[in-house]
């Protein structure tokens, strides 16, 4: 059971906690403020001006009201204005007009200067943690990237960030501004009505507690609203960068419902969100109403005993006005920062991820290797109590083209990809010339290899950029036309290139859609041509394509190869009879290695799988060959 008084405190102490949680949100993102102190500090000081005109904005309306309407001594400032004028009314209302002008002048500009000197704090604020977002992203490992959704990353990078320049400029900058306005306000409101300035005050605590209370449940709702969000934009993004598949299936309708459905929950959770805002927003409204009827029903008792004039009451109530104005700003402001504090915690959750392949303390930078690469009982999961490699003895000659075969699933992409630490093995150590590649820098151990996936990859970009891209890692990255050109016509690419309308100036569509997939593998050879790395892998670079295609592929091939250490995971037979060896996976496991010649020999289990795989496209002459081949 909980008692009354522990669940009136429990708002509180959970108020206290979101402000422990925005303050080391803060704090997290202060080096990134703090490149803008010149710009913030003149925007405080406009700030400050600002506050200034809103303190003095209503007192002309007491020089009107009791000096030229009622021809009273209006004593303001230490000053009597209705002396000053020597009783001329004109002069009094003239100088009272001119006073509002002059203040209305004022308070625009600065306004102006406060927000655009804020609003440029903030976007260079942005870009500067969009960009260590988008750095931090790139640098992660492999594991979290194929954990983690596109879209939701997206949002992260894009809506989230421009929601935080609300927590750490404009939440900063209006929180100081509107503070000053409310102990200027209070201050004036004392010295001319104490009593009624203490009553107008007894309203503030009970705003604190609602926006306390409030504040949580915004948090919450803010967080769930944006991982909705975040799913959302991942299912857009999955679908629109599988569209052709979604059409070849005719699943458009199917897809419709599955975006329908989130699309629904999104709108709940904002419609929810908006619900708690302006329940904030009514609970806001209603305290001040009650905070002005008091001090209306007070003030006029006063004014009628002669306590007040009633210039003074107008002014007080004006000021009145005027404070729960930036009250109201700041219950605004609560709303927003709660959406932001959420969209903070999304940011620093990916900033805080540390990647798994970490950096050597004191890390060896490789020169020119020769090749070789060793791997001494390596073993590798990507879930615990999942091996997908185990116990891996393997060594690569320099110069050795060797060709990774096996059933689906036996781990030859994982070992590929352990090579250029995308992953770190288990157990065992992987090296390269004899130096284990975990005390490497991974920048230089990289720039030692090649890598080409199954699935190339080519940017929306001109060809020529995309051809250039594998010379980005060497030490003078700029490349002539002439070096392209080059590698291009030794990847058998010039030809279709120089056939399209702008040539190597053409802009290829996004993942490479405007070409086939014989010409995105060999501009993808022409880029690793141009890298000029001695250790090559391949991950079946001619699947899917048609003879022709695979034709100029491997002719490509043939040159890239060349006096390069060759690790190519294979399926098509031609690029297995390439191979100087092959090794045999089975089941995460080394099952068998030697030459075609000796492992057809053997009759273990490459023989089957190459009979099972590869015997119906062999013509019996060819088979007649090899067989005598294998025999002599």
């Amino acid at each position: 059971m909980t008692l009354p008084w522990r669940a009136s405190l429990s708002p509180v102490a959970a108020s206290w906690r979101e402000a422990l949680r925005f303050g080391a949100i803060l704090k997290r993102f202060y080096p990134y403020l703090r490149l803008q102190i010149g710009s913030m500090r003149l925007a405080v000081l406009a700030s400050l001006g600002y506050t200034a005109t809103i303190l003095l904005e209503p007192l002309p309306l007491q020089v009107v009201f009791d000096g030229v309407l009622l021809d009273r001594p209006v004593p303001l400032l230490g000053v009597d204005f209705h002396a000053l004028a020597g009783g001329d009314l004109r002069i009094l209302l003239v100088g009272a007009a001119g006073a509002v002008l002059l203040l209305a002048i004022l308070r625009g500009n600065l306004y102006y200067a406060q927000n655009v000197l804020a609003a440029t704090s903030g976007q260079d604020v942005v870009m500067a943690i969009r960009q260590e977002l988008f750095r931090h992203l790139q640098m992660l490992s492999m594991t979290f990237h194929r954990q983690a959704r596109s879209g939701d990353l997206l949002m992260r990078l894009t809506g989230d960030i421009v929601m935080l320049r609300e927590m750490v400029v404009a939440a900063l900058i209006t929180f100081l501004t509107q503070g000053l306005v409310v102990l200027g306000i209070l201050g004036i409101m004392a010295t001319l009505n104490l009593r009624l300035t203490l009553v107008a005050a007894v309203v503030a605590p009970f705003l604190l507690v609602i926006l306390s209370i409030f504040r949580i449940r915004l948090v919450e709702a803010a967080g769930r609203q944006r991982k909705r969000e975040g799913r959302l934009a991942s299912k857009v993004h999955e679908v629109l960068g599988a569209v052709m598949l979604v059409q070849a299936y005719t699943a458009e309708r199917h897809e419709d419902q599955r975006f329908k459905e989130l699309n629904k929950r999104s709108l709940r959770g904002g419609v929810r969100l908006t619900r708690i805002e302006a329940q904030l927003n009514r609970s806001v409204q209603i305290a001040m109403a009650m905070g002005l009827c008091t001090i209306l029903w007070l003030g006029s008792y006063d004014v009628m005993a002669g306590r007040l004039t009633p210039g003074q009451l107008l002014v007080f109530l004006a000021y009145l006005r005027a404070l729960y104005k930036p009250l109201r700003q700041i219950s605004k402001l609560t709303q927003r920062m709660a959406k932001a504090s959420a969209c903070g915690d999304r940011v620093l959750e990916v900033l805080d991820q540390e990647p798994d392949v970490q950096e050597p303390s004191h890390p060896l930078v490789l020169r020119r290797v020769q090749g070789r690469i060793t791997f001494r009982g390596v073993s590798f999961a990507y879930q615990v109590g999942e091996p997908v490699l185990e116990e891996i003895h393997l060594e690569v000659h320099p110069g050795e083209i060797v060709a990774l075969v096996g059933p689906t699933g036996g781990g030859k992409t994982t070992l590929l990809s352990l090579i250029p630490r995308f992953f770190d093995p288990l157990e065992g150590e992987i090296l390269i010339d004899g130096i284990p590649i975990r005390r490497v820098r991974l920048k230089s151990l990289r720039r030692q290899i090649s890598y080409l996936l199954q699935e190339t990859v080519v940017m929306g970009m001109t060809i020529q950029e995309n051809i250039a891209y594998g010379a980005i890692g060497r030490k003078k990255p700029l490349t002539d036309q002439r070096e392209i050109r080059r590698v291009a016509q030794a990847a058998r690419a010039h030809e279709f290139i120089t056939q399209l309308p702008r040539g190597y100036n053409t802009v290829i569509g996004e993942r490479g859609a405007t070409l086939s997939g014989g010409q995105r593998q060999r501009i993808a050879i022409a880029r690793a041509l141009l890298r000029r790395a001695p250790v090559l892998l391949l991950d079946e670079p001619t699947t899917g394509l048609d003879p022709v295609s695979g034709k100029a592929v491997l002719e490509a091939m043939e040159i890239l190869t060349r006096r390069r250490t060759t690790l190519v995971v294979a399926h098509h037979l031609s690029t297995v009879l390439r191979a100087d060896r092959i090794v045999f996976l089975v089941d995460g496991r080394i099952a068998e290695e030697g030459t075609h010649e000796d492992l057809l020999r053997q009759e273990g289990p490459y023989a089957e799988f190459f009979r099972t795989e590869w015997g119906s496209l062999t013509s019996r002459p060819v088979r007649e060959r090899e067989a005598a081949r294998v025999g002599g």
